[in-house]
């Protein structure tokens, strides 16, 4: 059924859905009755979701390297000019070689934090979309135990406004025959009738 439901593309963006997992009233609502499917797409979202925030981690790090390491090159370049220092030359190429490995990472992560975004939010709406199905499932189920339990009530509350009145009925007739052989017998031969019977 989750395939069946359709739902606006920027429903995500433009109620500001969070990622589900992460999302308190979400795992509430939802994780214990999650479905065989529901957990390897949580799964699946969970790793994608450790990716985007590693990749920017990974990012700054970068970054960071790559300043380091073209304020290093600038220094070894301007030896070499200079001081036609051997070593120094030796030490450039190395830092160039570290340079290009550092851009090539830093292009790997640019992609991932271009494209992790979308893939997140397509297992997202995935997850969204079975949560869909399981709450309107048990809304369904819901609502039948609901009328079921209602009815029921109804006849419990019939049948003890039933056995009430005539509890009530039989209550008062026990006190009129009481008061009746009481003012008939009187108090003493009551008493008498009362440990023989009674």
């Amino acid at each position: 059924m989750a395939k069946n439901i359709v739902l606006d593309e920027y429903i995500m963006k433009k109620n500001k859905i969070p990622v589900l997992t992460k999302d308190a009233e979400w795992k509430a609502l939802f994780e214990p009755y999650m479905t065989k499917s529901m957990k390897r797409v949580a799964k699946e979202l969970e790793k994608k979701v450790a990716e985007e925030q590693d990749a920017m981690k990974q990012m700054k790090v970068h970054r960071k390297l790559k300043q380091n390491l073209m304020g290093r090159i600038l220094q070894l370049s301007d030896e070499v000019n200079n001081s036609k220092n051997e070593e120094a030359l030796i030490k450039l190429e190395d830092a160039k070689e570290k340079l290009l490995q550092v851009n090539d990472r830093l292009d790997e992560f640019q992609f991932k934090i271009e494209t992790l975004p979308k893939e997140i939010e397509m297992l997202n709406m995935e997850l969204l979309k079975e949560s869909i199905e399981i709450a309107y499932k048990d809304i369904e189920d819901g609502n039948e135990k609901l009328k079921t339990l209602t009815e029921e009530i109804i006849k419990l509350r019939d049948q003890l406004k039933s056995s009430w009145d005539e509890k009530l009925n039989l209550e008062s007739r026990v006190e009129v025959l009481y008061a009746y052989l009481h003012n008939t017998l009187g108090y003493e031969q009551t008493n008498k009738l009362d440990k023989e019977f009674l």
